[in-house]
């Protein structure tokens, strides 16, 4: 009897060694627990940072019953995510240092990773949105990363979440990269990321608009699992286009078009003149 609950333990062991996302083999696909994954993902930002668990749950359980699979969600984050406490009163971080993470901020973003999990939907987690490394565009920053403080975090965050099989990792946060220096920084969050994790994660970068997706700087990067477009907001683009172009670049990797159109958003940033998006429109991209 002892033997065959060794036996069966063991069988639970590994599969849930193998509950994990990867690559197909061709390096066109994602694929979780060895078979292929379709990401239908929303991008709910602030989930961390302006929900409570309550708010959360009831979320959490809407968007699954829904059909979504993805969560794209972000743990310092834009809307002055530094200085502006979360639903309980926490900041992320102790003097914005991102060495110094506050343990009671990160309880709330394991409960709402593990609530996910309960549901079936996956994080797709941004260790920071990209003002915290360059608030030139927008948003409040403040510029708190260097390449040393960056992956001083990023081996903390991993460390914090690497057994959690639910997690896809997302770098950056509406950004192009200035050059050098900020590849810097995201670079040093991407190899702690794969070093923590034995190089099991699957990791990519958020952008802007552009016409090869995140693969425009990345691509050759190790880390670099898979490429992102942000498609944006407004009307008709050549959406075929753009997604072809990253489908084929070298080396090839899975992409996903993490940002397209929102519903009843302004189109182009322009609701006077261009009206807000419709649900066609959507659908359509």
């Amino acid at each position: 009897m002892r033997k065959y609950i060794l036996l069966l333990l063991m069988v639970i062991t590994v599969a849930a060694a193998q509950a994990q996302f990867s690559v197909s083999k061709n390096q066109h696909f994602i694929l979780k627990d060895g078979k292929p994954f379709f990401w239908l993902g929303d991008t709910a930002w602030e989930l961390f940072h302006r929900l409570n668990r309550e708010e959360a749950d009831t979320y959490l359980k809407t968007r699954s019953e829904q059909g979504y699979n993805v969560v794209q969600a972000v743990v310092l984050a834009e809307l002055d995510g530094l200085h502006d406490p979360n639903a309980y009163g926490e900041k992320p971080l102790i003097n914005d240092d991102p060495t110094k993470p506050n343990e009671k901020y990160f309880e709330h973003v394991d409960y709402i990773v593990d609530k996910a999990a309960e549901y079936n939907m996956n994080i797709a987690m941004l260790p920071s949105w990209a003002d915290k490394v360059d608030k030139s565009t927008w948003g409040k920053g403040p510029e708190i990363f260097n390449k040393d403080n960056a992956a001083v975090y990023a081996t903390w965050l991993a460390n914090r979440y690497k057994n959690k099989t639910n997690i896809i990792w997302v770098l950056g946060g509406d950004r192009q990269t200035r050059g050098e220096q900020d590849i810097a920084i995201w670079r040093a969050m991407g190899n702690a990321i794969m070093q923590v994790t034995g190089g099991k994660a699957i990791i990519t970068y958020h952008c802007q608009p552009n016409k090869l997706g995140s693969a425009q700087w990345f691509r050759n990067e190790k880390w670099f699992t898979f490429n992102m477009f942000q498609n944006g907001h407004c009307r008709d683009e050549a959406i075929f286009d753009k997604m072809s172009a990253g489908y084929i670049a070298q080396p090839i990797k899975p992409e996903i078009d993490g940002e397209p159109i929102y519903e009843d958003h302004p189109v182009c940033f322009n609701v006077y003149d261009l009206g807000t998006s419709s649900a066609y429109d959507v659908r359509k991209y």
